[in-house]
Order: structure tokens, then sequence, then C-alpha cells
């Protein structure tokens, strides 16, 4: 379905819906387009090539906001989301009101970040990609035996949202990314590490640099063996520290607070963490893969510290939760694919790094742990609390240098007392794909934490 014949049907559908009864309503068409191919052993083990398209909708009624969504785009369709819609709004008992929005000055809003290099994008072309990196990754080492997981993927598809208020959005944008997962092997011991790039040109994927790091994180795995049960000084890997941090970016939602889920509710302005830490959220950052100029409801976004210098300084607010709280969105306000209903998430985080490289850091801290991998984040962590237990793995760090690889060591502690007892960023910031955007975020190092590890190690 072409742009302008998109626009046309869910204006019209929009048209229909105030006919129908509704007291406002809301559109949105959405598309996606992936081709994805796997290569194992030499060949390539599964190619897929999908299209998705569906049209989404809102409508009001008596406080109420019911939805429908459907796939089959034709003139009875139009009735089955009418009918589907007004059903839900007759069932449902919401006490939080939910809006359709615009704003008059933004009432047209496109967002087009395409790279001009999609149709690049080809099975042959991704096959050779795919066949030479798995033979170039077998032959970093012998120790290497096999590249358990290889995927190269991408995906594009454009959404338009019209609603009764007059506001009209458009967004387009494209990805690729590759992943891959290698088993190396030595002396009866068998480790496994992984690395993914991502971009949006096939030719920008720079192998050698991809080559470097996966030797690194599955090689540096060999002869790990556990340390002592105790406090450490931990130095957090930039991917580590996100996916703590990301395991509770949730109780950052005004949605969760005003639910009962967070211990943050009530605490904005007031001192959560270190005043060493920083995380803001940049929609617009030049440097992330997609920028987001405003969010699904329409609400412009703008740059905001979610903590500064240890302060929680506000929550994240879509229109409803705004409304409840007698305050303005802050445009994080964003539905995921298709039929979902208008969430709370946050776009691209930006954990203000310090000045301090990585061997300097490590030269800081003397005598520690290198957290480089955390296990069981959804088993092991209590997302109300903040409490966490979970196995991971890394080096140990002695006089001030990378001594050895660390693994079967447990480590516990709380989130929120974590983010307290961080005394240093590094300078060695990287970007991290996750959620709706991406992390910017350094090497994170915190005062001490509880390690679980070999009694007989403590013994000796």
């Amino acid at each position: 379905m072409d742009r302008t014949f998109a626009g046309k049907y869910i204006k019209d559908l929009v048209e229909k819906a105030i006919k129908f009864g509704f007291e406002d309503a809301e559109a949105c068409f959405m598309s996606s387009s992936s081709m994805e191919i796997n290569v194992l052993n030499g060949e390539v083990s599964s190619y897929e090539n999908s299209t998705m398209q569906g049209v989404g909708f809102r409508g009001k009624k008596n406080g109420q906001m019911g939805g429908s969504f459907t796939s089959d785009l034709n003139d009875n369709a139009v009735d089955f989301i009418l009918r589907n819609a007004m059903e839900n709004c007759e069932v449902l008992d919401d006490e939080d009101e939910e809006f359709i929005y615009c704003d008059p000055e933004n009432s047209h809003l496109e967002s087009i970040q395409l790279s001009g290099s999609y149709d690049k994008n080809t099975y042959d072309k991704f096959s050779m990609v795919g066949l030479k990196l798995e033979k170039d990754i077998l032959a970093l080492s012998d120790d290497i035996k096999a590249v358990d997981y290889l995927s190269i993927s991408c995906g594009t598809g454009p959404s338009i949202s019209v609603n009764s208020k007059g506001l009209y959005t458009y967004k387009d944008s494209d990805y690729i990314t590759i992943m891959a997962e290698a088993r190396a092997e030595k002396d009866g011991v068998v480790k496994t590490g992984g690395y993914y790039w991502f971009g949006k040109d096939i030719d920008d994927f720079d192998e050698k640099k991809f080559l470097n790091t996966l030797k690194k994180r599955v090689l540096g795995k060999l002869g790990a063996s556990s340390v002592a049960s105790g406090e450490y000084k931990i130095i957090f890997d930039s991917e580590a520290f996100v996916s703590l941090f990301d395991t509770f970016i949730s109780n950052f939602s005004s949605y969760t607070m005003q639910k009962g889920l967070s211990l943050l509710a009530g605490k904005e302005g007031q001192t959560i963490a270190s005043d060493l830490f920083t995380i803001r959220e940049e929609p617009m950052y030049e440097n992330a893969l997609i920028k987001f100029p405003f969010d699904s409801e329409g609400v412009l976004t703008k740059s905001k510290a979610l903590i500064d210098k240890g302060v929680f300084v506000k929550a994240f607010y879509n229109l409803k939760t705004a409304h409840k709280a007698g305050t303005e969105s802050t445009g994080n306000g964003f539905k995921g694919a298709f039929s979902a209903p208008v969430g709370i998430s946050a776009t691209n985080l930006i954990v203000e790094p310090g000045d301090k490289d990585f061997d300097q850091l490590c030269a800081w801290v003397q005598d520690g742990l290198y957290i480089t991998d955390l296990n069981g984040l959804h088993a092991g962590v209590n997302k109300i609390s903040g409490d966490f237990s979970l196995f991971c793995e890394g080096y140990l760090i002695k006089d001030g240098k990378i001594a050895r690889p660390v693994e079967q060591i447990t480590v516990a502690d709380n989130f929120y007392e974590v983010l307290k007892k961080i005394i240093a960023t590094g300078s060695d910031t990287i970007s991290v794909p996750e959620g709706k955007g991406e992390y910017f975020c350094p090497s994170v190092v915190i005062s001490k934490m509880n390690i679980s590890g070999d009694v007989k190690e403590r013994e000796e």
C-alpha cells in the first residue's frame, strides 16, 4: 500500500468513526518489511523475507478509549474496526482518561530516516558477507570449534497516523543487524561468546573490528575460575551496566509509579544516586542510529535529564499519566508494533562519561572485578524492591591490571543502592541497542558489591 493510499484510507476511517459516534478517533497504518539469513556450517541454513501491514484504531466514547486492529485492508474491514472498538468502549471501565492529541502549531510531523542504501540488502549480499564472516571467525584460532549462531537481518517500514484533532504523522527508517556467537574449547572446557553490529549500510560493516572483539569475548574466557567470596570494587562493562539498568528502567515510568509498583514514586527532585552519576535522554542524539523527534501521540520529544548528578529529575510521562499527575507529557508515549496500546518508553539514553579510559580505571581501582556478563536478569531480580542476585562472569583486576578470567560467581545487591555506590564512569563510551533506542554508556565503577565465589579460594 503506497503512502498516498494509506494516508487516505486512515483519514477516511477517522471521518467515518466520528459519524459512527466516537467523540475522538485516531487511525494508524503500519508496514514492516524484513529480511534475514542464518548461516551454519558453511551454508545459508535459513532465509526469510516478509512484509506485514495493518491498521490500528483508537476511538473515544463516554470517556473510554476502545481499540481495534486489522490486517485485512478492505471496505468491510472498516465496519469491523469501528464495531469492535465501540464494543470495547462499552465494556471498559478505566478511571484514568486517555486522550487524542494535536498541537495546532505542530499538526504535521514527519521523520524520514532512510539511508538510501537499503537496496543493497539482497540475499546474495548477505550470503556473501555471512559465509565469509563464519569462515573468518573459525580461522581466528584453533580453539574456536564452531560458530553456533550467525544472523544478518534488515528491516524498514513506514507508519502513518491521522486523528480527528487534525494531527498527521509520518515515520520511516531502516536498519541492519549482524549477530554471531562462537564456541571455543580447550582442555575439555567449553566457552561461548557473541558480538553484534548494527547500522544502516552493509558496506559500513567493519569485519576486522568485529572479529577482534569477538575473539576477545570468546577466547578471553578460557582458563576462567572462581574467586573468594567477599566485597569487591567492581568495574561494570558498558553492556553489563546497561543490561542491569535497563532491567529496572520501568521503575522510572510514571505508569509504574501510579500503579504502586515503583519505589521511585514521589521521589522526583530527590537524590537517588551518586552525585557522580548523570543519565539523560537525547531523542535526537546525533550519534544515534534512529532519532525520535516526536512520540506516538504526536507530542514533540525533548532533551532531558533522568538523573542529574544523583538527583532524580522527572519520570517518563505519556498524555494519560501526565493528566493524572497534573503535569505535561515528556514525549515518551510510544506504541509497540501494530495493535499495541500507547505505553511509556525511553529513547536514546546517555550516561555522562568520565575522564579515565579503561586502563586508567583499572589502575585506579587496583584490585577488584571487571564484570562483563550478567545472567538470570529475568529470574534473579525483584523489580519492585530492586534486589537482585545474578550469576556473572568477568575478569579479576589485580595490581591495577586485568589478571585472569573469572566465572562461577554470583553478585548480589540492590539496584537503588548500586546507583548510590557509583564512584566513577569511564571515557570508553559505546553504543548498546536496547528497548526503543540505544544506550550510550561507558564503564561504570561501583565502590563495593558482595560476590559469592569459591569457599576453597577464600580458605587459601
